[in-house]
């Protein structure tokens, strides 16, 4: 019984630790990495077992035990879930998705799904054959522009006032889009990030920042892509300084976005500049290719 205290003590300091530290030190950034869920569920069950097992004298402090699992179960995968909530009227809508360079039998189904969803501005990292077997005309039939910024693709049925490649190098991309939303301009910025696993997030991230410094001419009020780091990683903050992730604020249901069949990894994101409110987010299987796909509903600040 003091064994297994111990261990799910240490589990609990792994758990928390990581936490906080995220992505900040190198050696520890693979246990920040292990989904919360692999964590934290044994460590509430393990609480539970032990309650069970206790002494009747024994049975209120392992009952606190239980309780404090459950808070820091809570606590820790609150960003990977979330409770349905309805579309809001007046919405602009999002799409994000890693296509993984589509093959010409994906097509079709790509543009379905994307017909399929109302959305007002699709993101499309690595599109390939996307938009080939009449997909161009489809999507242009229903209102839609296309324009294909670097890596990238921008789909957008509400105006489309830029969209321009701004860097390349080292697996790195970053392309800019301008749409006009509820009438004003949204600044879009691209983003595709190294995935070899090898690489510490935050010195590879601080020197992609000082890269690209100055190629923007103003914050972005939405930063989206495959950044292939996690969720609350601290080195996005350096990314987009003073933003909130639209899947931790209002997502709903399961916010895993990697592997597409296993998603237990959060690293396709939408990153929301104070100037939007994320009123509704949610991860969708496209059903086929690697990654799943990002939707999120905005609202100009204020207007929630």
């Amino acid at each position: 019984m003091k064994v297994a205290r111990v261990l799910l003590l240490a589990l609990a300091c792994v758990l928390v630790g990581s936490q906080l530290l995220t992505d900040h030190v190198g050696i520890l950034q693979w246990v920040w990495w292990i989904p919360r869920v692999f964590l934290a569920v044994p460590l509430v069950l393990g609480c539970v077992a032990l309650w069970i097992g206790a002494p009747r004298g024994a049975r209120r402090r392992s009952g606190e035990f239980v309780a404090a699992a459950v808070a820091v179960a809570l606590l820790t995968t609150r960003t990977d879930w979330g409770l349905p909530k309805s579309r809001p009227e007046g919405s602009v809508r999002v799409l994000f998705w890693n296509v993984c360079y589509a093959e010409r039998a994906e097509a079709v189904p790509v543009v379905d799904f994307i017909l399929s969803l109302d959305v007002d501005v699709v993101v499309l990292t690595d599109p390939g054959l996307a938009f080939s077997e009449g997909g161009t005309e489809r999507l242009v039939e229903r209102g839609y522009s296309i324009a294909r910024p670097g890596s990238f693709a921008i789909v957008s049925r509400l105006p489309l006032l830029e969209a321009t490649p701004l860097y390349a190098a080292r697996h790195r991309s970053l392309s800019r889009a301008v749409v006009q939303a509820a009438g004003r301009p949204m600044v879009i910025d691209a983003v595709d990030l190294p995935s070899e696993t090898t690489l510490h997030r935050y010195p590879t991230m601080r020197a992609f920042v000082g890269a690209i410094e100055g190629m923007r001419s103003a914050p972005a009020d939405l930063t989206v892509g495959d950044f292939n780091t996690t969720r609350g990683s601290a080195s996005l903050e350096l990314l987009a300084p003073g933003t909130t992730e639209a899947f931790a604020t209002s997502g709903v249901g399961w916010g895993g976005t990697y592997s597409r069949t296993r998603p237990f990894l959060a690293i396709d994101q939408m990153l929301v500049a104070e100037t939007w409110t994320a009123a509704r987010a949610e991860v969708l299987d496209p059903g086929f290719g690697r990654h799943r796909a990002v939707v999120v509903d905005l609202l100009p600040a204020g207007d929630r």
